[in-house]
């Protein structure tokens, strides 16, 4: 019969192992998107929209693979942080540069349309901006997810994402909730340093935890789609 001091330090070591697994991905997620950050850090004040979204494409390759290693760690139990990051990066990273591009584009149009709509007090406009941005982020939640599992077309993609929004809207709206409480627990705990260390990575392999089944359930539909036979 193992110790009680066995026991723990078993739990310990895995728990160090997982602890090290998150960041090492989320270390390599920052390397990958470095010059979007670096740009909204030096030029704080003075921020020009059509280079942030030419930066921003960054995101989606490596968005992709934060989710492709959060389902394999959900699904297998097991990760090799800096293989499995590099390889499942250049295995995504065209899908993900023109999904990035297509995102954030309609992300960048409405945020600019809402605050030049507030800026000539035209409140109605700015609130319909605001909310259709909402809905490409719950969108994204979907896209990001599906695309990290699934080799599709960008057609077919976009419709099951707007399907799955529409008949699972209260997962999309869980996992929003979720973004919410991990970001204000980091605010009130004031531990923003581990937010930046962990942060993308924790909220990546949550929502892949909240979509997984739901994910999972597409595998059928897809096949009859593609016609693939097992």
């Amino acid at each position: 019969m193992r110790s009680k001091s066995g026991i723990l330090d078993s739990i310990v070591y895995k728990i160090t192992v997982c602890i090290t697994k998150f960041f090492v991905i989320n270390f390599w997620f920052l390397i990958m998107i470095s010059p979007f950050l670096l740009y909204i850090y030096f030029f704080e004040g003075h921020i020009s929209m059509s280079i942030l979204l030419v930066f921003s494409i960054l995101l989606g390759p490596a968005l992709i693979t934060l989710f492709s290693i959060s389902g394999k760690f959900i699904n297998e139990g097991d990760i090799c942080p800096s293989r499995d990051f590099f390889r499942l990066y250049k295995m995504n990273f065209f899908q993900g540069i023109f999904i990035g591009i297509i995102l954030n584009s309609f992300m960048g149009i409405l945020y600019s349309d809402m605050e030049y709509f507030n800026s000539i007090g035209n409140t109605y406009l700015s609130l319909i901006c605001l909310l259709l941005l909402i809905v490409v982020i719950m969108l994204s939640i979907y896209i990001y997810p599906i695309i990290s599992r699934y080799n599709i077309k960008m057609i077919y993609l976009f419709q099951l994402s707007i399907k799955l929004l529409i008949k699972k809207i209260y997962i999309s709206l869980s996992c929003i909730s979720m973004i919410i409480i991990v970001l204000a627990l980091i605010r009130i705990t004031r531990i923003s340093l581990v937010g930046v260390l962990f942060g993308a990575s924790i909220i990546c392999y949550l929502i892949m935890k909240i979509e997984n089944k739901t994910i999972d359930e597409l595998n059928e539909e897809i096949k009859e789609k593609y016609n693939i036979n097992d």
